[in-house]
């Protein structure tokens, strides 16, 4: 005999809760980006967007704001990496179709290269090293 498993709805309820409160830590640390971006302090602004960004690696807004702070920074090549993010997650997300003209993105390019992951690595592990010197 089938026996179907259902989670129960206390259970399911308790879950969503859960995601809720993700969804609040990072916006929280997109609020605070976007007002370090409004002083110009992009380097506080990449460290609260990659913590939204680890809590939710799906939001376009995120990737797209996170471009911009890496473009004003002059580091080219990751402002590439996060705004074909954002646009490989919104393709009409304004703020990101505004730097591909910016960038010289070519719409044409792969926009899920084999070297994005590394990448984000490699910026992973730059930024423990920033956040250690700016201590």
């Amino acid at each position: 005999m089938l026996k179907l498993r259902v989670k129960p709805v206390e259970q399911r309820l308790e879950e969503n809760n859960i995601q809720d409160g993700v969804q609040k830590y990072a916006d929280r640390h997109y609020q605070r980006a976007t007002q370090y971006a409004k002083q110009n302090n992009w380097t506080s602004c990449v460290q609260e967007l990659r913590e939204a960004i680890k809590l939710e690696p799906k939001n376009s807004d995120y990737h797209a704001l996170l471009g911009v702070a890496y473009f004003q920074q002059n580091f080219m090549g990751m402002a590439t990496v996060y705004i074909r993010q954002a646009l490989k997650l919104n393709p009409q997300h304004p703020v990101a179709l505004k730097y591909v003209a910016k960038l010289n993105i070519n719409e044409c390019q792969n926009t899920n290269p084999k070297s994005v992951p590394m990448s984000l690595s490699i910026a992973n592990v730059l930024s423990m090293f920033a956040s250690r010197l700016g201590s």
